[in-house]
């Protein structure tokens, strides 16, 4: 591989999603309204949904590579797709929607959206080897080397803010390890990162191939 491949370090995202959760005690997006909408903004809502059927594992509708997701009982609404900007523009779009159309509750109100998402990138570096390199001088690490009575290093890195409860509604957990089934040249990412700022967060989720990129060079320098 060049070295231009490594420096790129471009997630290739399994899956991705955008969802938006709600505070309210009850749902607030008049459902059979928006999917008989849907349409008028190109997805394709099969008739059976529209009729109330619905079978396990089934999309209630799809726009291109996009997927409507949406979860009543966790009051939540958004999308899914493999690719970043597509994903946020179709959440936007949809939102925008579903807030002009539809009329929601003046007490709707939104208590995150979240980014979530799997994906794997190709390094010319050996993951395996590059975690052993950056844990193996860490004192701590060696400390439960002699613990365990054998050499052992962390398989990989997982960052969240400190000292925050996981269930904030502004989080951010981003895991990188080797990829087990190609762990020579592939890393496996899953990262999970929510905000209540609507407004401003969108533009970050927006550059996380960027900020995903730039931790991975980090780890591999020597």
């Amino acid at each position: 591989m060049e070295k231009g491949d490594s420096a790129a370090l471009t997630p290739q995202w399994v899956s991705l999603r955008l969802v938006e959760r709600f505070r309210n005690v009850l749902y607030p997006i008049d459902l059979p309204m928006l999917l008989r909408l849907l349409p008028n903004i190109g997805y394709v809502v099969p008739k059976k949904i529209l009729k109330g059927v619905l079978e396990r594992g089934e999309s209630l509708a799809i726009k291109g590579n996009m997927e409507l997701i949406l979860n009543q009982d966790n009051k939540t609404i958004g999308v899914a797709g493999r690719d970043v900007s597509e994903v946020i523009d179709g959440f936007s779009e949809l939102r925008n929607f579903w807030l002009e159309q539809l009329h929601p509750s003046p007490s709707a109100e939104t208590h995150y959206i979240e980014l979530g998402g799997e994906a794997t990138i190709r390094t010319s570096k050996n993951p395996v080897e590059v975690f052993t390199g950056f844990w193996t001088q860490c004192e701590r690490v060696q400390r439960l080397s002699k613990t365990v009575g054998f050499d052992v290093v962390n398989f990989g890195l997982r960052l969240v803010p400190q000292n925050v409860d996981p269930n904030n509604a502004d989080w951010f957990d981003l895991s990188i390890q080797p990829h087990v089934i190609s762990s020579a040249n592939h890393y496996y990412i899953n990262i999970v990162w929510r905000n209540k700022n609507i407004e401003t967060i969108l533009d970050k989720f927006r550059k996380v191939n960027e900020t995903v990129s730039a931790v991975i060079r980090e780890v591999e320098k020597r």
